[in-house]
């Protein structure tokens, strides 16, 4: 949940409430904008690690006040703060040890935090645009990352002759592999970096367990209705609208005349009939 608080009089937006985090972190823009002095900060900290796994060296920690609600029922508390430098789109994260101290009532799904002060029951409500914001800024960064796959990246000439164009191909050879003599168009491929003994055994297991494979409709199994079923929620009080039809070419109704007569064949789909 993202909350405003408090920090050093000062109001810190896109605080983040963290129940798994140990410690409470302030990152190194928001804490340059409070203005206070170095010297106040001790630099002897250990690592700490990050959201991604990697181990994060602290600039160094500080006790700052902290306040939450709103004014008369506000609660305030020193706490241990670490600072990091580290890109992110919060400004602080609020852990386990400040949240020990205020004693709150989380409710994520209502974006609402309530705690006790002297002034009766003090209430936060939590800041749905920044929590979007926060949300959405990662994805945008990691969307323009080129994704890691296993393959190697040959590089060919495009039409223009210009540059190349990246191909993705096996990281290894691949060999075929027929699971069944009987049906030797059913077959798959496995890699030839296999030694010997793991080859055998692999191909064995394949063999033994040919059932979990569909090459067909025919090869897949029905599910009972009782473990999952799928119907229309079509309410009995509201007249019911009949969608205006598609129009496709004769390549693609021949396509899914195909496909449906599949279906029906096995029993895996049936046409029913809706009054209108």
């Amino acid at each position: 949940m993202i909350i405003q608080a408090e920090i050093a009089d000062y109001d810190v937006g896109r605080v983040l409430i963290d129940t798994e985090s140990l410690v409470n972190v302030i990152f190194t823009d928001a804490f340059g904008g409070l203005g206070i002095a170095d010297s106040m900060v001790n630099g002897q900290i250990t690592p700490l690690l990050s959201f991604s796994g990697d181990l994060v060296q602290p600039v160094g920690s500080i006790s700052l006040p902290i306040g939450l609600g709103v004014a008369p029922r506000i609660t305030m508390t020193y706490d241990q703060f670490l600072i990091v430098d580290y890109p992110t789109t919060y400004n602080v994260i609020v852990g386990w040890t400040t949240l020990t101290r205020v004693k709150p009532y989380l409710s994520p799904h209502m974006l609402l935090m309530k705690f006790p002060t002297r002034n009766g029951t003090g209430v936060i409500r939590g800041d749905q645009l920044s929590a979007r914001t926060c949300y959405a800024t990662p994805l945008k960064s990691v969307a323009c990352k080129p994704l890691m796959e296993a393959m190697s990246v040959q590089g060919l000439l495009n039409g223009s002759g210009s540059a190349p164009t990246p191909v993705a191909q096996p990281a290894e050879e691949l060999e075929k592999v027929i699971l069944n003599e009987e049906y030797p168009d059913r077959c798959v491929k496995i890699g030839t970096t296999l030694g010997p003994d793991l080859r055998m055994q692999f191909i064995d297991f394949l063999r033994h367990h040919v059932e979990v494979f569909a090459w067909s409709y025919d090869d897949i199994a029905s599910i009972s209705p009782d473990i999952i079923s799928h119907k229309l929620s079509i309410s009995p009080v509201y007249k019911l609208v009949r969608q205006k039809r598609r129009s496709y070419d004769a390549e693609r109704y021949e396509a899914m005349r195909t496909e449906v007569d599949k279906l029906k064949a096995i029993g895996f789909i049936r046409e029913a009939t809706y009054l209108v």
